[in-house]
Protein backbone atom coordinates (compact mmCIF):
# COMPACT_ATOMS: atom_id res chain seq x y z
CA UNK A 1 0.00 0.00 0.00
CA UNK A 2 1.07 3.61 -0.61
CA UNK A 3 0.23 6.64 1.48
CA UNK A 4 -0.65 8.79 -1.52
CA UNK A 5 -2.31 7.71 -4.78
CA UNK A 6 -0.23 10.26 -6.66
CA UNK A 7 3.09 8.63 -5.73
CA UNK A 8 3.02 5.62 -8.05
CA UNK A 9 1.81 4.77 -11.54
CA UNK A 10 2.36 7.28 -14.36
CA UNK A 11 -0.74 9.18 -15.40
CA UNK A 12 -1.94 8.97 -18.99
CA UNK A 13 -1.16 11.90 -21.24
CA UNK A 14 -3.66 14.70 -21.42
CA UNK A 15 -6.29 14.54 -24.16
CA UNK A 16 -7.04 17.21 -26.68
CA UNK A 17 -9.78 19.81 -26.22
CA UNK A 18 -13.15 18.59 -24.99
CA UNK A 19 -15.18 17.88 -28.13
CA UNK A 20 -18.60 18.76 -26.70
CA UNK A 21 -18.62 22.12 -24.93
CA UNK A 22 -21.67 23.74 -26.56
CA UNK A 23 -24.29 22.53 -24.08
CA UNK A 24 -26.20 25.29 -22.23
CA UNK A 25 -24.71 26.03 -18.82
CA UNK A 26 -26.94 24.45 -16.24
CA UNK A 27 -27.66 21.19 -18.01
CA UNK A 28 -26.97 18.03 -16.07
CA UNK A 29 -23.92 17.65 -18.32
CA UNK A 30 -22.12 20.14 -16.10
CA UNK A 31 -20.77 22.41 -18.83
CA UNK A 32 -19.84 24.90 -16.11
CA UNK A 33 -17.21 22.43 -14.90
CA UNK A 34 -16.18 21.18 -18.35
CA UNK A 35 -18.20 17.97 -18.12
CA UNK A 36 -16.45 16.45 -15.08
CA UNK A 37 -18.94 16.13 -12.26
CA UNK A 38 -16.63 14.56 -9.72
CA UNK A 39 -14.05 15.86 -7.26
CA UNK A 40 -10.67 17.19 -8.21
CA UNK A 41 -7.37 16.03 -6.76
CA UNK A 42 -4.68 18.52 -5.75
CA UNK A 43 -1.25 17.27 -4.65
CA UNK A 44 -0.99 19.88 -1.89
CA UNK A 45 -1.58 23.51 -0.88
CA UNK A 46 0.81 24.86 -3.52
CA UNK A 47 -0.76 22.86 -6.38
CA UNK A 48 -2.14 25.48 -8.78
CA UNK A 49 -4.26 23.20 -10.96
CA UNK A 50 -7.63 24.57 -12.04
CA UNK A 51 -10.77 22.61 -11.15
CA UNK A 52 -10.86 21.11 -14.66
CA UNK A 53 -7.23 20.02 -14.39
CA UNK A 54 -7.74 18.62 -10.89
CA UNK A 55 -10.77 16.56 -11.90
CA UNK A 56 -8.79 15.13 -14.80
CA UNK A 57 -5.99 14.44 -12.32
CA UNK A 58 -8.30 12.20 -10.29
CA UNK A 59 -9.27 10.33 -13.47
CA UNK A 60 -5.59 9.85 -14.28
CA UNK A 61 -4.88 8.45 -10.80
CA UNK A 62 -7.72 5.96 -11.28
CA UNK A 63 -6.36 4.97 -14.70
CA UNK A 64 -2.92 4.41 -13.21
CA UNK A 65 -4.28 1.75 -10.87
CA UNK A 66 -6.04 -0.13 -13.69
CA UNK A 67 -2.93 -1.18 -15.61
CA UNK A 68 -4.77 0.10 -18.67
CA UNK A 69 -3.15 -0.89 -21.97
CA UNK A 70 -4.17 -1.55 -25.58
CA UNK A 71 -6.16 -4.77 -25.92
CA UNK A 72 -7.60 -4.62 -22.41
CA UNK A 73 -11.33 -4.21 -21.76
CA UNK A 74 -12.48 -2.05 -18.85
CA UNK A 75 -15.83 -1.26 -17.24
CA UNK A 76 -16.89 2.22 -16.09
CA UNK A 77 -19.71 1.97 -13.53
CA UNK A 78 -21.61 5.23 -13.33
CA UNK A 79 -20.07 6.97 -16.34
CA UNK A 80 -21.89 10.30 -16.17
CA UNK A 81 -21.57 12.10 -19.48
CA UNK A 82 -18.46 10.18 -20.39
CA UNK A 83 -15.43 12.38 -19.94
CA UNK A 84 -13.41 9.97 -17.71
CA UNK A 85 -14.11 6.97 -19.98
CA UNK A 86 -13.13 8.92 -23.09
CA UNK A 87 -10.01 10.31 -21.45
CA UNK A 88 -8.82 6.88 -20.33
CA UNK A 89 -9.63 5.25 -23.68
CA UNK A 90 -7.83 7.96 -25.63
CA UNK A 91 -4.75 7.93 -23.42
CA UNK A 92 -4.29 4.18 -23.02
CA UNK A 93 -5.86 2.47 -26.03
CA UNK A 94 -8.26 0.33 -23.98
CA UNK A 95 -11.79 -0.67 -24.90
CA UNK A 96 -14.36 0.65 -22.41
CA UNK A 97 -17.93 -0.38 -21.67
CA UNK A 98 -19.57 2.39 -19.64
CA UNK A 99 -22.96 2.38 -17.93
CA UNK A 100 -25.34 4.85 -16.33
CA UNK A 101 -28.94 4.82 -15.12
CA UNK A 102 -29.42 8.28 -16.64
CA UNK A 103 -30.67 8.09 -20.22
CA UNK A 104 -29.86 11.80 -20.59
CA UNK A 105 -26.24 11.17 -19.62
CA UNK A 106 -25.93 8.31 -22.09
CA UNK A 107 -27.17 10.50 -24.96
CA UNK A 108 -24.62 13.19 -24.09
CA UNK A 109 -21.83 10.63 -23.60
CA UNK A 110 -22.47 9.03 -26.98
CA UNK A 111 -22.36 12.47 -28.61
CA UNK A 112 -19.02 13.13 -26.93
CA UNK A 113 -17.68 9.78 -28.15
CA UNK A 114 -18.73 10.48 -31.74
CA UNK A 115 -17.20 13.97 -31.66
CA UNK A 116 -13.97 12.58 -30.22
CA UNK A 117 -13.74 9.78 -32.79
CA UNK A 118 -13.90 7.16 -30.03
CA UNK A 119 -17.33 5.63 -30.60
CA UNK A 120 -15.68 2.40 -31.76
CA UNK A 121 -13.75 2.05 -28.49
CA UNK A 122 -16.15 3.36 -25.84
CA UNK A 123 -19.60 1.78 -25.62
CA UNK A 124 -22.04 3.80 -23.49
CA UNK A 125 -25.10 1.87 -22.30
CA UNK A 126 -28.11 2.48 -20.11
CA UNK A 127 -27.80 -0.19 -17.42
CA UNK A 128 -28.14 -0.80 -13.69
CA UNK A 129 -24.97 -1.59 -11.70
CA UNK A 130 -26.92 -4.24 -9.80
CA UNK A 131 -27.87 -6.07 -13.02
CA UNK A 132 -24.99 -5.65 -15.46
CA UNK A 133 -25.62 -6.81 -19.05
CA UNK A 134 -22.19 -8.42 -19.38
CA UNK A 135 -20.88 -11.98 -19.21
CA UNK A 136 -18.92 -13.38 -16.29
CA UNK A 137 -15.18 -12.62 -16.26
CA UNK A 138 -15.38 -10.38 -19.33
CA UNK A 139 -13.36 -7.37 -18.08
CA UNK A 140 -9.71 -6.79 -17.22
CA UNK A 141 -10.58 -4.05 -14.75
CA UNK A 142 -13.30 -1.65 -13.64
CA UNK A 143 -13.74 1.67 -11.95
CA UNK A 144 -16.54 3.50 -10.15
CA UNK A 145 -16.01 7.22 -9.60
CA UNK A 146 -18.60 8.54 -7.14
CA UNK A 147 -21.26 6.02 -8.07
CA UNK A 148 -21.42 3.90 -4.90
CA UNK A 149 -22.85 6.86 -2.99
CA UNK A 150 -25.92 6.72 -5.25
CA UNK A 151 -26.60 2.98 -4.88
CA UNK A 152 -28.76 1.74 -1.98
CA UNK A 153 -27.44 -1.85 -2.07
CA UNK A 154 -23.69 -1.41 -2.46
CA UNK A 155 -22.93 -5.05 -1.78
CA UNK A 156 -25.21 -6.11 -4.64
CA UNK A 157 -23.55 -3.66 -7.04
CA UNK A 158 -20.03 -4.66 -6.02
CA UNK A 159 -20.95 -8.35 -6.32
CA UNK A 160 -22.16 -7.74 -9.87
CA UNK A 161 -19.02 -5.83 -10.77
CA UNK A 162 -16.87 -8.61 -9.32
CA UNK A 163 -18.80 -11.18 -11.36
CA UNK A 164 -17.78 -9.43 -14.59
CA UNK A 165 -14.10 -9.20 -13.66
CA UNK A 166 -11.51 -11.80 -14.51
CA UNK A 167 -9.81 -13.26 -11.41
CA UNK A 168 -7.10 -10.95 -10.13
CA UNK A 169 -8.43 -7.95 -12.05
CA UNK A 170 -8.58 -4.57 -10.28
CA UNK A 171 -11.56 -2.47 -9.29
CA UNK A 172 -10.92 1.17 -8.37
CA UNK A 173 -13.58 2.89 -6.28
CA UNK A 174 -13.43 6.58 -5.40
CA UNK A 175 -16.22 8.15 -3.40
CA UNK A 176 -17.26 10.62 -0.76
CA UNK A 177 -17.37 8.99 2.66
CA UNK A 178 -18.13 9.79 6.28
CA UNK A 179 -15.09 9.30 8.48
CA UNK A 180 -17.32 9.09 11.54
CA UNK A 181 -21.02 9.54 12.40
CA UNK A 182 -22.47 13.04 12.40
CA UNK A 183 -24.99 14.65 14.72
CA UNK A 184 -26.85 17.93 15.05
CA UNK A 185 -26.22 20.62 12.43
CA UNK A 186 -23.56 18.52 10.71
CA UNK A 187 -26.05 15.67 10.29
CA UNK A 188 -28.56 18.05 8.72
CA UNK A 189 -25.90 19.31 6.29
CA UNK A 190 -25.10 15.74 5.30
CA UNK A 191 -28.80 14.92 4.86
CA UNK A 192 -29.31 17.94 2.60
CA UNK A 193 -26.24 16.97 0.58
CA UNK A 194 -27.49 13.43 0.13
CA UNK A 195 -30.90 14.70 -0.95
CA UNK A 196 -29.39 17.10 -3.51
CA UNK A 197 -27.12 14.40 -4.92
CA UNK A 198 -29.83 11.72 -4.77
CA UNK A 199 -27.75 9.58 -2.46
CA UNK A 200 -29.41 7.26 0.08
CA UNK A 201 -26.46 7.78 2.43
CA UNK A 202 -22.71 8.29 2.47
CA UNK A 203 -20.73 5.14 3.29
CA UNK A 204 -18.42 4.91 6.27
CA UNK A 205 -15.06 3.15 5.83
CA UNK A 206 -16.10 -0.02 7.69
CA UNK A 207 -19.27 -0.32 5.60
CA UNK A 208 -17.39 0.04 2.33
CA UNK A 209 -14.73 -2.47 3.37
CA UNK A 210 -17.40 -4.97 4.44
CA UNK A 211 -19.31 -4.58 1.17
CA UNK A 212 -16.14 -5.19 -0.85
CA UNK A 213 -15.32 -8.28 1.19
CA UNK A 214 -18.82 -9.73 0.82
CA UNK A 215 -18.58 -9.15 -2.93
CA UNK A 216 -15.48 -11.33 -3.15
CA UNK A 217 -13.07 -8.45 -3.60
CA UNK A 218 -9.77 -8.21 -1.75
CA UNK A 219 -8.82 -4.68 -0.69
CA UNK A 220 -5.21 -3.91 -1.59
CA UNK A 221 -5.31 -0.15 -1.06
CA UNK A 222 -7.72 1.93 1.02
CA UNK A 223 -6.98 5.58 1.52
CA UNK A 224 -8.89 8.59 2.74
CA UNK A 225 -7.66 11.41 0.46
CA UNK A 226 -10.22 13.92 1.70
CA UNK A 227 -7.62 16.63 2.25
CA UNK A 228 -6.51 16.36 -1.39
CA UNK A 229 -10.04 16.86 -2.76
CA UNK A 230 -11.54 19.33 -0.26
CA UNK A 231 -10.87 22.32 -2.52
CA UNK A 232 -13.48 20.92 -4.91
CA UNK A 233 -16.49 22.00 -2.88
CA UNK A 234 -15.72 25.72 -3.01
CA UNK A 235 -14.61 25.41 -6.63
CA UNK A 236 -17.91 23.78 -7.61
CA UNK A 237 -19.86 26.48 -5.79
CA UNK A 238 -17.95 29.12 -7.72
CA UNK A 239 -18.37 27.31 -11.05
CA UNK A 240 -22.14 27.08 -10.67
CA UNK A 241 -22.62 30.51 -9.08
CA UNK A 242 -24.18 32.00 -12.21
CA UNK A 243 -26.52 29.07 -12.90
CA UNK A 244 -30.12 30.00 -12.15
CA UNK A 245 -32.36 27.01 -12.97
CA UNK A 246 -36.12 27.33 -13.23
CA UNK A 247 -38.13 25.95 -10.33
CA UNK A 248 -39.45 23.14 -12.55
CA UNK A 249 -35.96 22.08 -13.69
CA UNK A 250 -35.51 18.41 -12.64
CA UNK A 251 -32.03 19.33 -11.40
CA UNK A 252 -33.17 22.43 -9.51
CA UNK A 253 -32.30 21.06 -6.08
CA UNK A 254 -28.79 20.11 -7.19
CA UNK A 255 -27.99 23.50 -8.68
CA UNK A 256 -29.58 25.37 -5.77
CA UNK A 257 -27.59 23.29 -3.30
CA UNK A 258 -24.20 23.96 -4.89
CA UNK A 259 -24.05 27.23 -2.94
CA UNK A 260 -23.99 25.15 0.26
CA UNK A 261 -21.24 22.78 -0.87
CA UNK A 262 -18.44 24.68 0.92
CA UNK A 263 -20.21 24.16 4.25
CA UNK A 264 -20.41 20.43 3.54
CA UNK A 265 -16.78 20.30 2.48
CA UNK A 266 -15.62 21.97 5.69
CA UNK A 267 -17.06 19.21 7.87
CA UNK A 268 -14.14 17.30 9.42
CA UNK A 269 -16.21 14.10 9.24
CA UNK A 270 -16.29 14.27 5.43
CA UNK A 271 -13.52 12.33 3.70
CA UNK A 272 -12.96 10.75 0.34
CA UNK A 273 -12.17 7.10 -0.32
CA UNK A 274 -9.61 6.01 -2.89
CA UNK A 275 -9.83 2.22 -2.96
CA UNK A 276 -8.18 -0.46 -5.06
CA UNK A 277 -9.51 -4.01 -4.77
CA UNK A 278 -9.00 -7.18 -6.77
CA UNK A 279 -11.32 -10.00 -7.60
CA UNK A 280 -10.32 -13.09 -5.65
Amino acid sequence: MTDDPSVQHPAPSAPGPDPHRDEPAGTVDGAAVDGNIHVGYWDGPTDERTLDQATDRLTDLVAGRLAAAPGRRLLDVGCGTGRPALRIARATGVQVAAISVSAEDIVLARARAEAAGLADRVDFRYADACALPFEDASFDGAWAIESMMHIPDRTAALTEIARTLRPGSPLVVTDVLLRSPVTGEAAETVRRTCRAFRSPSLPEPAELRAALDRAGLEVVEFQDVGDHVRRTYQAFADAFAEVAPAADDPHYEFFAFTRSLPRFGELPQVGYAFVVARRR
